[in-house]
């Protein structure tokens, strides 16, 4: 039976905001009251709490605690007299990540259970309402020009490394500005597609007929798919939205390797170290999809 109108108005239903809002004011809190040495930091918020795309099955709110104290810099882009600008004004620092995620995390143990994955410290407590994952990292700076301190120009993002020691950098605060940006541009229909998606995605995890597995499209990458769908497919309502969206990229699966991440600063599909996504698990979902709408 084809996906009702009723269906999708139901799934585009935004999860209870104000549990993980206090789960995050509440681990926020308490990384400022242990002063962390004396760095410098900034704590956000990031994922489906922070872009708004968050829905009732979501289970726990992603963070950011970025060391300020010192960055790691990007001068690739950067002319030689540019560089020998930046030298003048900053010089290697002794502070590394992992001195600060020891830091970090030992705060964390102090006052909640701490388990540390690959590129999170995952706390639970019963005295938050949704477990928090907290990922520790550096400033990262990708200049674009340095002609002088005042005039300086970067792309902001952070730095951290898997357990396996893998680099990884992203950048957060871009994903969601730019996300912002689409909803904007698309009557805010975007974020409500993205929710319909992913109870769409669960729903077939949960079907043991769909070759649909939990691993087969992650919240951040499908939202990264559905923000490379063209605005024009987001009108004439949501529901209609929702079956153009999901047929415009049935209908284009050649479009797939051309697609960016909402931050700009690489291919969906491409060769980034962190990389846990592709082409074949996306095209498996969006026919799954497909599916689901028209059977």
């Amino acid at each position: 039976m084809p996906l009702s109108d009723n269906q999708i108005t139901k799934w585009s239903r935004r999860g209870d905001p104000i549990h993980a809002w206090y789960s995050y004011q509440m681990v926020r809190d308490s990384l400022a009251a242990a002063k962390l040495d004396g760095m410098t930091y900034t704590i956000y918020p990031q994922g489906s709490y922070a872009n708004k795309t968050n829905i009732a099955a979501d289970s726990d709110v992603d963070m950011v605690i970025a060391l300020r104290s010192a960055f790691h810099p990007n001068k690739e882009k950067l002319k030689p007299e540019e560089r020998e600008e930046y030298a003048r004004h900053y010089e290697r620092s002794d502070l590394t990540w992992q001195r600060f995620r020891d830091v970090v995390v030992g705060a964390l143990k102090s006052n909640y259970l701490v388990q540390e994955s690959s590129k999170c410290a995952k706390v639970r407590s019963n005295l938050i309402r949704l477990p928090a994952d907290v990922l520790i990292a550096l400033d990262y700076r990708y200049y674009t020009s340095f002609p002088s301190f005042v005039a300086q120009t970067s792309i902001d993002g952070v730095q951290f490394y898997s357990s396996k020691g893998t680099k990884i950098i992203n950048y957060p605060k871009r994903h969601i500005r730019s996300c912002r940006l689409k909803n904007n541009g698309t009557g805010g229909r975007f974020r409500r597609v993205v929710r319909v998606a992913k109870n769409a995605r669960n729903t077939l995890i949960s079907d043991s007929e769909a070759n649909v597995r939990s691993g087969t499209a992650p919240s951040y990458f499908l939202e990264s798919l559905l923000w490379n769908v063209p605005d024009r497919c987001y009108t004439n309502g949501l529901e209609e939205a929702y079956r153009q969206v999901i047929g415009w990229l049935h209908e284009n699966p050649g479009q797939l390797a051309s697609m960016d991440y909402p931050n700009k600063m690489g291919k969906l599909f491409g060769d980034a170290p962190d990389t846990v996504w592709n082409a074949a698990s996306a095209q498996l979902i969006i026919d799954a999809m497909y599916l689901q709408l028209t059977s």
